[in-house]
């Protein structure tokens, strides 16, 4: 009887583990703070499992600083020394051998672009001037090619307005940016970019100047080294996010047109080159952040849903691929913000770090993962 007791206490035991490591609560926690706060920054995953968040702006000016994200300890400190030259919204790549190229942006209180390119060695902590790129841009895509190389495209000129064609490729081994062999077929900038598995790249939406964002779509080809148009999209948006999917297909989700921030989301597949609406619907925003999940879910964060920065979102969804639903985190974000970072971590959590709101810079960060305390449904509630 002493030994039936023993074992059934060992079973219940047992099911309340198991309970309590299925049903763990998932949310956003409060994360160490940036120093300084900074919007528009470039973010990179290093493969020892840090994370370079590099440049952007403060209150008043563009920032060449850096700093390095200890996942153990859970914070920051800045790198040995800084970028060579301060801009916000510049690409950030991870390159094959595990350095970082740093390419492009502008500068503070303007949209003028810089043709200014860095490397970050993981292994120095050091960045380092490379070859400029032939043409300035802000606004731009970069995209790591299966040879290695990296395609840089579109953006906004030096002049802070026209869109460009252009395209250019980044070769790590000479160090050096050639312009690609055939241009775009439309001047484009915060459009998405998205390399697929046949070793393609998706350059998809985009603004043109216009103010009436666009819906065209283009397959850049790494062999014949030329864009090929591809489908027209469901809606027209920029400042969006794209994600390939388990399934192959691309979920591109929000972003702006005409000044309007966009609810709808739509399915891009490859096989086809066709564009089919979502048909879920997710808060409108843009200017907000998008990752794939070890589960296969999309967590999106944040963002404007306006063309001002009045109506910042806490707000964050998770976008499944199996039902084609988006629906609420259990709990929002602790801090409002758009211009953020948002890079998916090793451990399968995600840091969110600055960005802008309503009240300013952002120097905040949190992680959206598992809580510690599985009673809160997030981790900015107390008991």
């Amino acid at each position: 009887m002493q030994l039936l007791r023993r074992t059934l206490s060992f079973v219940f035991s047992s099911m309340a583990f198991v309970a309590q490591a299925t049903f763990a609560a998932v949310g956003f926690t409060p994360g160490d703070n940036l120093s300084p706060g900074r919007y528009g920054a470039s973010d990179a995953l290093l493969s020892d499992g840090r994370v370079l968040i590099a440049g952007g702006f403060d209150a008043s000016s563009s920032i060449a600083t850096a700093l390095i994200y200890n996942p153990v300890s859970k914070t920051f400190s800045p790198t040995t020394n800084n970028l060579s030259v301060a801009r916000g919204y510049a690409n950030a790549t991870v390159l094959q051998d595990g350095r970082v190229l740093i390419a492009g942006g502008g500068l503070y209180d303007t949209t003028g672009a810089v043709t200014a390119a860095d490397i970050y060695d993981p292994v120095s902590g050091n960045f380092s001037a490379t070859g400029s790129m032939k043409v300035a841009r802000n606004g731009s895509t970069s995209t790591l090619l299966p040879n290695g190389k990296v395609l840089v495209a579109g953006g906004i000129g030096a002049d802070g307005f026209t869109r460009v064609k252009s395209a250019e490729l980044y070769d790590p081994v000479a160090g050096t940016f050639t312009l690609t062999t055939g241009e775009m077929h439309f001047a484009r900038d915060v459009q998405v970019a998205v390399l697929l598995p046949n070793g393609k790249v998706l350059l998809a939406g985009g603004g043109d100047g216009s103010g009436l964002s666009l819906n065209s779509s283009e397959i850049y080809d790494p062999t014949a080294n030329t864009f090929a148009t591809s489908g027209t999209m469901v809606g027209r948006r920029d400042d969006a996010t794209a994600t390939l999917l388990p399934n192959n297909k691309v979920l591109i989700v929000g972003g702006i047109n005409n000044d309007i921030a966009v609810g709808t989301a739509e399915l891009y597949d490859y096989n086809t080159g066709t564009f089919t609406a979502s048909q879920s619907t997710v808060t409108p925003r843009h200017f907000h952040t998008a990752n794939l999940l070890p589960n296969g879910t999309v967590l999106i964060a944040g963002g404007v849903n306006s063309a001002t920065n009045a109506n910042t979102l806490k707000d964050a969804q998770l976008y499944d691929p199996a039902t084609d639903t988006f629906t609420p985190t259990s709990g929002p974000m602790g801090t409002s913000r758009y211009y953020h970072t948002a890079t998916l971590l090793k451990t399968g959590d995600v840091l969110i770090a600055g960005g802008y709101n309503d009240l300013g810079v952002v120097a905040t960060t949190e992680l959206y993962g598992t809580l510690g305390d599985s009673v809160f449904a997030n981790g900015f509630e107390t008991p």
